[in-house]
């Protein structure tokens, strides 16, 4: 650690920038911290905007929010472990603005506003090594307010950018011949749009049937197109027609792996998101190829720049309470509480999980999704930073609530749970509107 204090920067000021930016802050002594945020609102992807291309700087509208989105997981387990949401009753899946305002909460409660850089713009960040073989990054952002031009010097970067802004848009046989809407999910806001339309949602994970669950109440038919290994086993409703994967189009006729066919008026893509860091110098060496970024150790640093932390690499995994432990382990590390491995080391822990899970039938696009993997994955860093790990409540939740999705994804979030202990909880059908 250099003398005096460490000079961290924080990029994005999202969920995962505000859970770090509030543990720097705590250690007044050893940090200064400064939080860069492109837009005029903390909150990352859970500030609602209309818009939906550009924004008013004219830079792309970074959240992929939409109007009557609710969360799919239950604010008991979402909750940031030392910040609980203060309406202990009332539904368990929550409106976005709530979250929004949870979050507002939470950075007022920490004092984070000082440390925060509203409209400012990073534009790079590189690496430097100095003789004494200490690594510092010049940061060099754009005041979006003045249009002034700035560069700062830190000593560890962590990126929390986000990943829910680039869409992943796959490549379709004769797509340029469709006449009609195609959008992303990022561009997707209400469902009054789609009245009397005939609606192609392509894609079954999260956004997909969410989306389809809206849309199908105003169109006139919606097809929900997916390759998914099982069918996803509920009539939804009489205008919903579950198809595989598209096959090519031919103008409004879209013609799917099954040999059946539609005419559409609208497409839309719930195909996921690519991870992009477009700021970061060619000096440091990072492969986003198939949306598996690498080489990153344990989900979160960068191995060959070990000063340089990624968040939100993890799929399928409970996010809020997530970065609260990855945040504590990676100071553990800048603090010589955690040590890494050696360079070589790491290197063959990381290759060796990763081709362990290839071999087992994972794709390298899917490595990120946790999963079942992610309760060990928080214990190992919880451990590591001498924080307390998840109590087991939380899985009991969390397993309980992917049980009642699985039953039935349209009525799963009419519940409301309430934890009792670090053990147990309740959970009883919402009484009314949930």
């Amino acid at each position: 650690m250099p003398s005096g204090k460490m000079r961290v920067a924080v990029i994005g000021g999202g969920v995962a920038g505000l859970v770090v930016a509030r543990h720097v802050v705590a250690r007044p002594e050893l940090y200064d911290v400064c939080l860069f945020e492109q837009t005029d609102k903390i909150g990352g992807t859970w500030v609602y905007t209309d818009e939906t291309e550009l924004d008013r700087n004219g830079l792309p509208v970074h959240s992929s929010m939409y109007k009557n989105l609710r969360t799919n997981l239950p604010k008991e387990i979402m909750q940031i472990p030392d910040f609980p949401f203060a309406e202990k009753k009332g539904p368990s899946f929550v409106h976005h603005s709530v979250i929004r305002q949870y979050l507002e909460d939470y950075a007022q409660h920490f004092e984070l506003y000082p440390h925060i850089k509203l409209n400012h713009l990073i534009e790079h960040v590189e690496p430097e090594k100095l003789a004494n073989g200490q690594v510092i990054w010049q940061v060099s952002y754009l005041d979006l307010a003045t249009r002034i031009r700035e560069r700062r010097t830190f000593d560890a970067v962590f990126l929390c950018n986000g990943h829910y802004t680039v869409g992943n848009v796959p490549e379709i046989e004769g797509v340029e011949s469709f006449p009609g809407a195609k959008i992303h999910s990022h561009q997707y806001r209400q469902p009054e749009q789609y009245a009397g339309k005939s609606v192609c949602i392509l894609g079954a994970s999260w956004s997909g049937i969410d989306i389809c669950l809206e849309v199908h109440k105003h169109a006139r038919r919606v097809y929900i197109s997916h390759n998914l290994a099982q069918e996803l086993d509920v009539k939804i409703a009489s205008n919903v027609d579950e198809r595989p994967g598209i096959e090519r189009c031919e103008g409004s006729t879209f013609y799917f792996r099954d040999g059946s066919s539609a005419q559409v008026d609208v497409l839309i893509y719930c195909t996921g998101y690519h991870f992009t860091y477009p700021f970061l110098s060619d000096k440091v060496r990072l492969s986003t190829e198939d949306n598996h970024v690498e080489p990153i150790y344990k989900h979160l640093v960068h191995m060959d720049w070990p000063s340089l932390f990624f968040m939100g690499l993890p799929a399928i995994v409970i996010p809020f309470p997530m970065f609260h432990v990855q945040a504590q382990f990676l100071l553990a590390v800048l603090e010589g509480r955690a040590r890494l491995p050696p360079r070589e080391l790491m290197y063959q822990e990381y290759e060796a999980e990763k081709q362990s899970l290839l071999k087992e039938g994972v794709a390298l696009r899917h490595i990120n999704k946790m999963c079942k993997r992610q309760w060990a994955y928080y214990d190992e860093i919880a451990k590591a930073a001498g924080c307390p790990a998840f109590k087991p409540v939380v899985r009991k939740i969390y397993e309980h609530c992917n049980k009642m999705r699985d039953m039935d994804f349209t009525t799963y979030k009419n519940y409301m749970y309430r934890i009792v202990d670090d053990e147990n909880f309740e959970v009883a059908p919402c009484k009314g509107l949930c």
